[in-house]
């Protein structure tokens, strides 16, 4: 019965190793995803006439919350808009 008991807890923690494996591999998928698509945007952007660059680049950084992350991009602290 012990030993079955070992195998049972050995198949768990297998279970569990591959479910970390997992996880650690859909981040990966989805940084390089972002990064992807973020090179593929400013490759866009820099064919765009000036005035549309403009206004998509506005965009773009409209959805860059983070204050460390608008900081380190050079960004303007965002401001809060109170509705």
């Amino acid at each position: 019965m012990a030993n079955l008991d070992v195998k049972i807890e050995q198949t768990r923690q297998r279970l569990r190793d591959l479910q970390t494996k997992a996880r650690k591999q859909q981040r990966r998928d989805e940084t390089r995803r972002l990064i992807l698509y973020g090179a593929a945007a400013l490759a866009l952007a820099k064919e765009l006439e000036s005035d549309r660059r403009d206004r998509f680049l506005i965009r773009v950084q409209s959805k860059i919350t983070r204050p460390s992350d608008r900081e380190f991009l050079g960004l303007e602290e965002k401001q809060v808009s109170s509705s």
